[in-house]
Formats: C-alpha cells, structure tokens, sequence
C-alpha cells in the first residue's frame, strides 16, 4: 500500500471510528434515559440505532484495515449494539408473538384510528379506505379543515354521530361512529380554529342496547421535543383519564415509540395496557427532493390501548391512502360486569 493509499485509509478509518461511536454514543445514552428526560429521546430512534450498528458491525473489516483500529471500532459498535438491543429486542420479539385467541364475543365492534396527514392530497382516498375497512368507530387525526370540508360530507352518510376538535395542527381530532355516544367533561376540544391549544382529545361514552357500556378516548400528542412539554401532555392525559370510568380504549398518534421511557411510564401511570407492539406505522411518506415520496415505516407511534374489561380481537395496520402514516384497525368487545 503506497503511502497516498496508507493516509486515505486511515482517514477513512478514523471516520468510520467516529461514526461508531456517535452511534453506540447514543444507544449508550438512550438506555441511561431514565436518568435524565432529554436522553431518552435517543429511544425513539430505537430501530435506526439497532440496524445501524448491526452494519457497522458487519462492515467494519471493509472500511477498517489497520487491525488495532479495526478491533477498537468492533468493540465501540458492539457496546452500543448490546445497549440497543437491550431496548429493542424486547418489543420486537413480543410483536412476532402470535395474539393469544380470545373467544367469539355476542358483540365486537370495529374501530379504525388513522393520522391522516394534514397535507393529504387524497381526500377521498382517505373515505374510500374507511368504507373499506367499514369500521363502526373512526378516530382521525390531524384531520385539518380543509380535508374535514371534503371528508365530512362524506362520513356523515354512513356515521351519523361525530366530534370535531379545532385548534392548533395536532388539535385538529375527529371522531365518527354508527353508535350514539355522550362527550365526557373530561374532554378538551374547542370547536374553533382560532384556540391557542397545540392538542387535543375527545373523550366519551358509549351506551349500546347490544352489550356493556364502555369509554373511548382519541388524542394526538406534540413531538416528544422538548422533553417538559411532552411530559406535561402526558400528565394531563393521564389526570384527564383517571376520571373516566372503565371500561376504556385509548387510541391516537402520541408522537412516541414504544421504547421510550415516557410512554412506557405513561401507561404504567395510566394503567393501560398497551396492544400495539412492534407495530410501525409512521412514516410512509418523506419529503426529499423537493417531492413528498413514499418510505418504508419505521416508526410505531400510533398505539391502541385499554384499561379494564375489553377484549382484543385483531389488530392490524390498513393502507395509507395519502397520508404519511398508516392506520390501525382493531377489532374488540366489551366483556360484562365481573370479566377481567
């Protein structure tokens, strides 16, 4: 190797070195998460964190030909890799884990919760899905004006009761439903586009003739940055459920993976049970060169959740129909008084 082959080599090296450890840096951080809140925002980039030091792992003899460097990026990238998996592992294998079957209930409903995407161009891609799927309860969000002016219409022909909430971006929640149902006071959803409010929820009550009454609940949270506001949505969400009565299902776009300490501890404040394990759905769509165009889901953001008596029967992602994210379609039945 000539000497202009030695220095190139060993810039490429000492890069290569840098970028193992900014990577397993951060894996490193993201499971020190609970100590301080900023560092587990690393957690929501769980699955860019694992892959990636699995190929800095592979790849390290091609790009590292000086055996001492080499051996000190391997050790660097497979600290980091053990730290993610530590994370990662755990969610991903309770997701490849068949659903326990639950036994056929008198009465299931289907419900479809989807972030539509605020700049969807589709609009009436988004009804013909719905009609697809035919779900009873649909809870959208960032359901913006101007595709609720081309939605609605539509909707309002097969579900006859519906909430709107206005306000800023992540405020804009819809909920439409074949059943009849009552808005709780635990609600916080203004009706206009003039509200200050950054989220919202819609929170009511079901009273069916063909089974036990139960609770839903819809929202869309904020960006887990930064970390005080997240954790100030959270804490309201979860004072704001501690007063409705079970049982109850919880759905919505919170802006936070399942690996995230701030979501884990929500729901174990919450007492929820989460259903929504290794389930991406965010984002199917990325805006680069100068185009919104299609990407692979990476990202389980969009969680269905329960708190008492309500039994999960299916649970799958629907097609994306021009929004960035793609929907969930849960099936599920409310046991009666005494079930666990």
């Amino acid at each position: 190797m000539g000497s202009i082959g030695k220095i190139l080599a060993a810039l490429v090296a000492a890069g290569y070195l840098l970028v193992c450890c900014l990577v397993a840096g951060m894996a490193i951080v993201a499971v020190l998460g609970f100590i301080y809140p900023a560092m587990d925002l690393f957690n929501h980039i769980q699955p860019v964190l694992f892959f990636g030091l699995l190929a800095l792992l592979v790849a390290s003899p091609v790009f590292v030909r000086f055996r001492a460097l080499r051996a000190l990026a391997l050790s660097i990238a497979a600290t980091g890799f053990v730290a993610s998996s530590a994370i990662y592992i755990p969610e991903l294998v309770t997701g490849l884990v068949t659903r326990t079957t639950v036994a056929q209930a008198e009465q299931t409903y289907r419900l479809m919760t989807f972030n539509v995407f605020g700049r969807n161009e589709e609009p009436e891609a988004i009804v013909a899905n719905i009609t697809g799927v035919d779900p009873d309860i649909v809870a959208l969000q960032e359901y913006s004006p101007g595709l609720r002016s081309v939605v609605h219409p539509l909707l309002t022909e097969r579900y006859p009761h519906f909430q709107y909430c206005a306000g800023g971006e992540r405020a804009f929640v819809g909920l439409y439903s074949r059943l009849p149902f009552e808005p709780l006071d635990a609600d916080a959803c203004s009706s206009s586009i003039m509200s200050t409010d950054r989220t919202a929820r819609i929170i009511v009550r079901f009273q069916t003739e063909a089974g036990p009454a139960f609770s839903l609940a819809t929202t869309h949270n904020d960006w887990p940055a930064p970390v005080t506001r997240q954790a100030e949505q959270f804490a309201t969400l979860r004072e704001a459920l501690s007063t409705v009565e079970p049982p109850l299902i919880l759905v919505g776009d919170f802006n936070s993976t399942p690996w995230s300490y701030a979501l884990r501890g929500f729901v174990s404040a919450a007492g929820m049970m989460r259903h929504t394990y290794n389930l991406p759905t965010f984002p199917t769509l990325w805006y680069y060169l100068r185009d919104w165009r299609a990407m692979f889901p990476i990202l389980p953001i969009d969680h269905v959740m329960t708190r008492g008596a309500i039994a999960i029967h299916d649970l799958r992602t629907g097609e994306p129909s021009g929004s960035d994210h793609l929907p969930i379609i849960v099936d599920f039945s409310v046991e009666g008084e005494g079930a666990l």
